[in-house]
């Protein structure tokens, strides 16, 4: 008969597994949904192919709905297997104590090598996602006034960085950038994060980039919806991980070379 140090080190191990089955999860939303905005922003509007693309774009969503399905019964089913390991161990006993505290640990930590292909956006867990989120204040407090929108963004070292909307120099950059591309007036959006952090990726060579906001990207023919993959350059892409005024969360990934609305 096994011995409890035995079940415990086996539990443990079904933990770690768990956790890297956690990770393909996270891997296999994020695909799912580049997929499902490719296929949008490409083929929908194109009468012959209207009933294929609509039908492929539901299947992409029923992949996404069924993956954050499999992530809730994932949990549920670690947060038992963590609560088993402590009722044989004790909270206080060294050995599980890594693997109890391992489900907090994802979202402390950079995913630098956590990718698709060599030309691809990293995958930053959703855990670590959430984690960013809960400590960004609510863009607007009840019955205040509107405030700043603030962010967290990972670049390609995969550490968070802050930044948080207003006038600065990538703004002035964003400004000239798209005056020198013939837009027939300046935006007053150019100061909001996406467009700034979309402007710093071209100053600074980033490839692909990550937000985490508490707000959701404007929209409109002068908003950051518009006018960020119209300033990256092709093959550069900004994720952006939001919330709508009714506390719902909000995915979308901009794909830079979009031709301007404006020729």
């Amino acid at each position: 008969m096994a011995s409890i140090g035995e079940v415990a080190k086996s539990v443990s191990q079904a933990c770690d597994k768990a956790s890297q089955c956690r990770d393909a999860l996270g891997q296999a939303q994020d695909l799912a949904e580049e997929a499902h905005d490719l296929l949008a922003a490409h083929l929908r509007g194109t009468v012959e192919l209207e009933s294929d693309t609509e039908q492929a774009l539901a299947g992409f969503q029923e992949v996404i709905t069924g993956v954050k399905d499999l992530w809730k019964t994932l949990g549920t089913g670690m947060d038992h297997a963590q609560a088993a390991l402590t009722a044989l161990t004790g909270p206080a006993a060294p050995a599980p104590a890594p693997a109890a505290q391992r489900p907090a640990q994802p979202p402390l930590q950079p995913p630098p090598a956590r990718q698709s292909g060599p030309d691809q956006p990293p995958v930053v867990p959703p855990e670590r996602v959430e984690a960013l989120r809960r400590e960004l204040p609510p863009h607007r407090a009840p019955g205040g006034p509107r405030q700043k929108t603030r962010g967290s963004w990972i670049g390609p070292d995969g550490a968070a960085q802050p930044i948080v909307s207003g006038r600065d120099e990538y703004a002035d950059a964003a400004d000239a950038t798209l005056r020198d591309m013939g837009m027939p007036r300046q935006s007053a959006k150019t100061a909001d994060v996406e467009i700034k952090l979309a402007a710093r990726m071209i100053a600074e060579g980033i490839q692909h980039a990550t937000v985490v906001i508490n707000a959701k990207p404007c929209v409109g023919q002068f908003g950051c919806d518009t006018l960020v993959p119209i300033l990256l350059p092709e093959g550069a892409t900004l994720t952006v991980h939001g919330v709508t005024p009714a506390g719902e969360r909000f995915r979308k990934r901009y794909a830079g070379g979009a031709r301007p609305w404006w020729r």
